[in-house]
This record gives structure tokens, sequence and C-alpha cells, in this order.
């Protein structure tokens, strides 16, 4: 972990904050493109990395809820809906308390994803 030197202003160790996480994410794509098991495809290309380093509206902080709700659904549904399917979206479009067309395609790779 970076020691905070005496030139590193705030400003400066907040944006590496989100540099960092950028880069991780961007690991992860990297190991998962290489065909690692262990690594999650986070469907991301250099042009995501791009936009959370420079802390856009794309960042994952910005999709957290949608990760999140989409998650509980999996866990709340799965039974009655092994796939989603119309019946489903008609579904989680009726529980979500956000934006679901914006968050649609995030709510269902968490729904989707296998641990």
């Amino acid at each position: 972990m970076a020691t905070k030197t005496k030139y590193y202003t705030d400003e400066e160790m907040s944006m590496w904050d989100r540099v960092k996480k950028a880069f991780a994410n961007d690991w992860e794509q990297t190991k998962a493109d290489l065909g690692s098991d262990t690594a999650r495809d986070m469907d991301q290309d250099v042009d995501d990395t791009l936009k959370q380093a420079a802390g856009s509206d794309d960042a994952f902080e910005n999709r957290e809820q949608a990760f999140r709700f989409g998650h509980a659904a999996q866990l709340h549904y799965k039974s009655k809906y092994s796939k989603w399917n119309a019946a489903l979206n008609k579904q989680l479009r009726s529980d979500y308390d956000g934006d679901y067309d914006a968050d649609q395609r995030y709510i269902r790779h968490a729904y989707e994803y296998k641990y």
C-alpha cells in the first residue's frame, strides 16, 4: 500500500483512489480475457477503464445499487426464474426503486452472475 508522502495532496490521493479502482477492474478483465478461471469477466474495455479513472458517471460506485439489487433478486427469485426472461424482467422493473431502464444491464449482469 502506498504511503502518503509529503508531496501527495488530498486531491492527488483522491484521484489515485479512482485510478486504482479502474486499474483493478482492468486487471480482472485482462485475467478473464487471458482465460483465468478465477477472474470475473467485467464486460469492459479500455474506454470503460478510462471513464472509471476519470471519475465519470459510469464508475462502479454509480452502479453499485443496480449490482446489489440484481444480486438480491437472484437470491430471491432464482428458484422461480432460473433464467432471465420477460416475466422476470417485468417483475424486477416493478420492484426496483431506481431508473430501471438505465440500470437494467447491470441488474441482469448481477442476476446472471455465477458464484
